[in-house]
C-alpha cells in the first residue's frame, strides 16, 4: 500500500514538471543549460546541480528552470549518532535577472539574479536500528522543499556565461535549513521565431 501511494506520487511529479516544461517551453525565447558545483555548510557536504532553463514570455528578466540537485554527505544528528545522507532532488523555479546599465563594458557583461523555488525529494533518507528494531524517516520521496537563491552571472560570449551564487533552503525536511555556495557555467540557445 505505502509504495503505491509513492509511485502515484512520484507519477504526480513527473506530470507536473511536464507540464510546467511544455508551458514554459512554448513561452520561451532562449533555453539555456547550466551545471553548478555545490560547497555546503556541513562538514564534509558538496553537491552538484544539472539545469535546464529560460526565459518567459519573451522576457529576458523572467526566467523559469527546472533542475536535478544532489548533495553528498549532508548530515544529520539523531539519538547522539551523526548520520550522513545524500539527498537529491527535482527542482521547479522562477527567477528575476537584473541587467545593470552601464558605460563600463565589464558592469553591462553582468547580471544578478534572484531566485525563488522548490525542491521534489526523489530519494527517501531512512535510518534503521536493528536492535531496537527501529526505523526513523528524514525524508520522504515527495517531500516538496522551498528555496531561494541570489546568483551573479559574468558573460563571456551572447551564449555563454559563469556564475556564482549563493542557495539556501529555508527548511529541507527534518534537516532543517541547508544553504551552499556555488560555481557554475551556462550555455544559452536562442530559438528562431515564426517558423
Amino acid at each position: 500500500m505505502c509504495s503505491k501511494k509513492i509511485n502515484n506520487k512520484i507519477i504526480k511529479i513527473a506530470q507536473t514538471i511536464c507540464a510546467f516544461l511544455v508551458l514554459a517551453n512554448f513561452q520561451s525565447h532562449a533555453v539555456e543549460t547550466s551545471i553548478q558545483a555545490h560547497k555546503v555548510d556541513h562538514d564534509k557536504s558538496y553537491g552538484y546541480t544539472l539545469a535546464l532553463g529560460g526565459d518567459l514570455f519573451n522576457q529576458r528578466a523572467i526566467n523559469w528552470q527546472v533542475a536535478y540537485n544532489r548533495l553528498e554527505d549532508v548530515k544529520i544528528t539523531w539519538n547522539n549518532d551523526d548520520i550522513d545522507f545524500s539527498l537529491d532532488t527535482v527542482e521547479l523555479a522562477l527567477s528575476y535577472r537584473y541587467y545593470p546599465s552601464s558605460y563600463d563594458k565589464f558592469i553591462r557583461s553582468l547580471s544578478v539574479e534572484f531566485q525563488v523555488g522548490a525542491g521534489i525529494a526523489l530519494t527517501e533518507t531512512k535510518f534503521d536500528w536493528p536492535e531496537l528494531q527501529e526505523e526513523k524517516y528524514f525524508s520522504e520521496q515527495g517531500d516538496v522543499n522551498p528555496f531561494l537563491s541570489v546568483l551573479v552571472h559574468k558573460e563571456i560570449s551572447k551564449s555563454t556565461s559563469i556564475h556564482l551564487g549563493i542557495k539556501h533552503y529555508t527548511s529541507y525536511s527534518e534537516f532543517d535549513d541547508i544553504s551552499s555556495v556555488f560555481v557554475g557555467f551556462t550555455y544559452r540557445f536562442s530559438q528562431k521565431r515564426g517558423l
